[in-house]
């Protein structure tokens, strides 16, 4: 009898196969020695699992993050002329691998020191797994973190669970509509971490990834948190295999980029952008969202008129929502 079983690739065969993008952005508050810090730790093996010719740094011109990394010999580095936020990044970054190496499958990896690369073996394994399972050119694997509050905290941990669950559900609606179903069979008994950056792409996904993200609108919510949010149900609805793999993550993140965002204006204008995208109507992607806000805490807590005004972005037409009478 065949054995099923994931085959788990060495690092060498990982390394042969595999290309890089790495989004650069730090917020202007951070310390140039921290960025230092970070970047050294994020690229100093760098060639373990991915030949350096076949690594790709995307960062904005003029900032200290490309002073940075111009200081690391071997890195390539790929400057823009204008901030495009991450999906701008991972776009172009990918454009740029896509044809310059032959590569099979393409990662892409933050550049907060979140995303340990010693996972990219398992990543790239199941990938090249469901590829031969499946015989589907369009594999994209999500590296799931095993917590998104100690990382991200309370509210942006409800968030990400929140809109994953509309994503989803809008993603099993338009399949249904078309007489198929959403293939969850490689999630590992979870639901997706729709919106981890840790990724890997067969080289079919990575064009159509490359694609979806330069179509996107020149709006700072949607290029900032539609990379992961986009593609996701771009794969879904194409046919797709899309799976995910528990990684590492660390307790705290060192930096981020998302500190003092309007997350109700953020997700909100991005459900919206999501309704125009696929044509679907606004009130049927504002029925999705409230079909979760009985289990959302937010809902019941200080941050509900962020809930409100995002719903209110998805679907301006909309009542007033309705929440559950008893537990």
């Amino acid at each position: 009898m065949r054995n099923s079983g994931i085959e788990l690739l060495s690092v060498e065969s990982v390394r042969d196969q595999l290309a890089v993008v790495i989004p650069v952005h730090f917020a202007s508050h951070v310390p140039e020695g921290q960025i230092r810090e970070i970047l050294a730790a994020l690229l100093g093996e760098a060639d373990l699992f991915c030949r350096l010719e076949h690594l790709l740094a995307v960062v904005d011109r003029g900032t200290v993050a490309e002073q940075v990394l111009r200081g690391f010999r071997g890195i390539r580095v790929l400057t823009l002329e204008r901030n495009r936020g991450k999906a701008g990044a991972v776009a172009a970054g990918l454009a740029e691998l896509l044809s310059t190496s032959d590569a099979p499958y393409f990662a892409t990896r933050d550049c907060d020191g979140d995303h340990a690369q010693e996972d990219l073996t398992r990543l790239v394994s199941l990938a090249v797994h469901l590829e031969r399972r499946t015989h589907c050119p369009l594999i994209g694997i999500m590296g799931a973190r095993p917590s998104l509050e100690k990382p991200m905290g309370w509210l942006r941990d409800q968030w990400e669970r929140l809109t994953n669950a509309v994503l989803v559900d809008l993603c099993r609606f338009l399949l249904a509509r078309r007489g198929r179903v959403l293939d969850t069979r490689f999630w590992g008994g979870t639901e997706p971490d729709v919106q981890s950056g840790y990724r890997v792409y067969s080289r079919g996904a990575a064009e159509r990834v490359r694609n979806v993200l330069n179509a996107l609108p020149d709006e700072e919510d949607v290029l900032t948190f539609a990379c992961e949010f986009i593609p996701f149900a771009d794969l879904a609805l194409a046919g797709g295999a899309l799976g995910q793999v528990r990684r590492l993550t660390l307790v705290e993140q060192p930096v981020t980029s998302y500190g003092g965002v309007d997350l109700g204006r953020v997700y909100g204008r991005l459900l919206a952008y999501v309704a125009e995208l696929f044509d679907v109507p606004r009130p049927v992607v504002r029925q999705l969202f409230d079909n979760h806000l009985p289990a959302v805490s937010i809902f019941f807590s200080d941050a509900r008129s962020e809930l409100l005004r995002a719903r209110r972005l998805i679907d301006p037409e909309a009542p007033a929502p309705e929440g559950a009478p008893f537990l």
